[in-house]
């Protein structure tokens, strides 16, 4: 990052105005010049934030799948049938208050001056204390719309720098890499959705702890985790006092003690910022009362991700998927949460100002954010699954030493019977299956037992791998994969290359797809691994090579949907954007909505498809 601007607007307020504004410009952590001005009141500005949050939370109300919790006593006066016009005005409105001359030709101008290039990666931290000019939409000021590699960041005027605790030279915190995920209060909305996201994002490189529904003990208990957490994420219901202060999260949905307050959260944050706490992520809507409130009590704080206003469910899993996907790639976090906000512009037509609804809050001196990269070594634990995906019928355990006289038994008596041999191990197969997701352990111990009793059949091999793969247990998955190899199971080969290319080890991948294409005979396979080399040849900006790869896919399967999407990619980086629409048409004609990869190309080509007019 080379450019910081500390925009501190000093004492004032929208009646008032602020008369003593300063615009620090640095750069590679250097000042280089500081810029006076000042700005009028703007009583319109006031006034039209108002009505539109008014207009929002009726509009979410009557939706009843937004994540905001509103008061049975509480009364909406949506003082406009449009909310779109009063946002447009709003934006309008916010524009030509920055275009006063004491705040354009003496901050702005002087910034485009030193800053030529609008490519330059630039951090606005916008000091104010005053909640009510947080949840302004920034995002509208021209200067960030040119910028297009420009945030604007909320910031408090005085802040203390986060102390961690020691480590020795080399090594991280323990914290590092780990994630806590709380799922709370789902009612009408799906925060089980956002496990699924960051599951997927993060959970090759990161060690996810998941917690549903806690009660206020029960989350404090987590929270206070020996090794720390490098993020805390909430998703799930949340409200505000007035002036956006005195937030609150429904972590459950008890009758009583269902919620989390800054007065919980404060003691927690503490500690956890002293072992590595680097991000607080609350999706969750008007959660800028927590940011505000947390902010007041003047402690050191990790950067904080927030929502300004009511948000519709389906935006705010938009929002968590672009953004874990944007860091997972090693982006800094003000560039990640530029990027995830330009990528919810899709939602803006639909729904007024909805890219401009999540919020950075941080302080300038901040420590940035790195989580560890796929294949990356670190200590990892084997992480828990979400607690609702367990069976909610009373739980056994089956001893290990019962299980191997079990196993040992049934595998002599399917060893003295060739016949009962394959069909017992196919039954207690199908018994795993039954068990997959209710169950993992009843289901890993039948997958294990199955490929005991038949050595020759390696489908069970495979369901344990894909069962420890969603476990997120990497040593067992690519074990019980080679397993599956070995006993003759050809899609073993599509799977490890896979996995290999996601956990970033290409030249591993490469190997797992020679020996697949030397040995496998089945074409549907061939298909899969060609489309695995085109995949990892498109990440490598090998394009002809990945065109060719996925062309050879295509030709030996008509049920490619990924390979659809991937060429459609490849013709898109070679400037043959005629000819790629074609394909993402191809690839919304076959794919599947409920595989989550194929869901991504579905969205991927809507995106593309609209630009062009070319959707149906």
């Amino acid at each position: 990052m080379t450019w910081t601007v500390i925009l501190a607007l000093g004492s004032g307020n929208l009646k008032n105005g602020f008369t003593h504004i300063t615009a620090e410009l640095k750069h590679r952590g250097v000042t280089i010049a500081k810029f006076p001005g000042s700005l009028p009141p703007a009583l319109d500005v006031e006034d039209l934030q108002r009505r539109w949050k008014f207009s929002c939370t009726g509009l979410q109300s009557s939706r009843g799948n937004s994540r905001i919790k509103i008061k049975p006593s509480s009364k909406t006066y949506i003082s406009e049938t449009n909310p779109h016009a009063v946002y447009q005005g709003l934006k309008e409105e916010i524009q030509a208050w920055l275009k006063n001359d004491e705040f354009y030709s003496k901050i702005e101008v002087n910034l485009r001056t030193q800053i030529g290039n609008t490519s330059e990666y630039i951090q606005i931290f916008l000091e104010c204390d005053d909640s009510q000019i947080w949840e302004l939409p920034w995002d509208a000021w021209n200067f960030r719309e040119e910028y297009r590699n420009c945030e604007i960041i909320r910031s408090p005027s005085e802040y203390i720098i986060v102390p961690q605790q020691a480590t020795k030279p080399g090594s991280y915190l323990p914290s590092q890499g780990r994630i806590l995920c709380v799922l709370g209060n789902t009612k009408g909305i799906n925060v089980k959705k956002d496990a699924e996201i960051i599951r997927k994002s993060l959970g090759d490189s990161c060690e996810l702890k998941f917690l549903e529904q806690p009660t206020p003990d029960e989350f404090n208990d987590r929270l206070f985790d020996e090794q720390g957490w490098q993020i805390l994420f909430f998703a799930g219901h949340g409200d505000s006092g007035a002036n956006a202060r005195s937030g609150r999260l429904y972590i459950n949905q008890n009758a009583a003690n269902n919620t989390i307050t800054v007065d919980n959260l404060k003691a927690g944050i503490k500690q956890c910022s002293f072992k590595g706490l680097q991000l607080l992520i609350f999706n969750s809507c008007s959660s800028l009362g927590l940011a505000a409130d947390l902010v007041a009590q003047n402690r050191p704080l990790p950067s904080i991700i927030v929502m300004r206003a009511p948000i519709p469910d389906e935006i705010a899993h938009d929002f968590v998927k672009f953004l874990f996907g944007y860091l997972a790639l090693g982006e800094p976090l003000f560039w990640a949460v530029r990027q995830a906000k330009d990528d919810l512009r899709r939602w803006d037509a639909r729904f007024p100002g909805a890219s401009e609804i999540p919020v950075l809050c941080q302080h300038p001196t901040f420590q940035e954010l790195t989580l560890p990269k796929c294949g990356e070594m670190r200590p990892v634990i084997p992480v828990e699954s979400v607690a609702g995906d367990r069976p909610k019928h009373p739980q056994f355990t089956i001893s290990n030493k019962l299980m191997q006289r079990a196993s040992i038994s049934l595998a002599a008596l399917a060893i003295g019977y060739p016949f009962v041999g394959p069909n017992l191990a196919s039954a207690i197969d199908d018994f795993g299956k039954a068990n997959h997701y209710s169950n993992p352990l009843i289901a890993k111990t039948s997958y294990k037992l199955a490929a005991l009793i038949n050595p020759t059949n390696g489908e069970s091999s495979y369901n344990l791998s894909l069962l420890c793969d969603r476990l997120n247990e990497d040593e067992c998955a690519r074990e019980a994969m080679k397993q599956a190899v070995w006993r003759g199971l050809p899609e073993a080969y599509a799977q490890i290359s896979r996995s290999l290319i996601i956990k970033n080890k290409p030249e591993s991948a490469l190997k797992v797809i020679g020996m697949c294409l030397e040995q496998t005979q089945f074409d549907g396979v061939k298909s899969a691994c060609f489309k695995n080399r085109g995949w990892l040849r498109l990440n490598q900006k090998r394009y002809g090579a990945a065109e060719t790869d996925l062309r050879k896919a295509i030709s030996l399967s008509n049920k490619t949907p990924e390979a659809q999407c991937l060429l459609a990619q490849v013709l898109e980086a070679k400037g043959k954007r005629k000819e790629a629409l074609t394909h993402w048409q191809q690839t919304l004609k076959s794919a599947n909505s409920s595989i989550p990869e194929q869901d991504e190309c579905i969205e991927k080509a809507k995106e593309r498809l609209l630009i062009t007019g070319k959707s149906k």
